[in-house]
């Protein structure tokens, strides 16, 4: 009788166990997810920005885009882009530049989309205004929606 109590008293530990070692294996797994997917966000909003950046630097926007067209501005891996080793560099961003649809041609959409580990993906859509020059003739950038 002792034996068996002994017995059932054991299993219970090693069921206890079993149940605590897989919640929190599942616990990780979620907690992973979530990192790469905030990772994957902000390597979208990242795109996003070097689009702009470059963007504030070319005078005219019509030799960027062309009427109703769709063009990709930027493609590459996210490490490369930064120079920062530090960077995963299975992060993909794929930026797209798009005329504004009614067709004012101080506004362009950007759309950046990005790849991440584990095959997350986010996407990030901002629409951006050229305003008239200023007094030294610098032109700078309004983000009229982000999304």
């Amino acid at each position: 009788m002792t034996l068996l109590t002994a017995l059932m008293a054991m299993l219970m530990m090693v069921a206890l166990g079993a149940g605590l070692t897989l919640t929190t294996m599942t616990e990780s797994s979620i907690a992973a997810n979530h990192r790469d997917g905030l990772q994957t966000l902000y390597a979208a909003e990242a795109g996003i920005e070097l689009g702009i950046s470059r963007l504030r630097t070319t005078p005219d926007w019509g030799a960027v885009v062309t009427a109703g067209a769709t063009t990709t501005f930027l493609v590459a891996h996210l490490a490369d882009v930064v120079q920062n080793t530090a960077i995963d560099s299975r992060f993909t961003i794929t930026v797209t530049v798009s005329p504004d649809p009614n067709g004012d041609r101080d506004l362009l959409v950007l759309q950046s989309n990005a790849v991440g580990p584990g095959g997350n993906r986010r996407n990030v859509q901002v629409t951006i205004r050229h305003l008239p020059a200023d007094a030294s003739g610098a032109r700078a950038v309004e983000t009229v929606s982000w999304r």
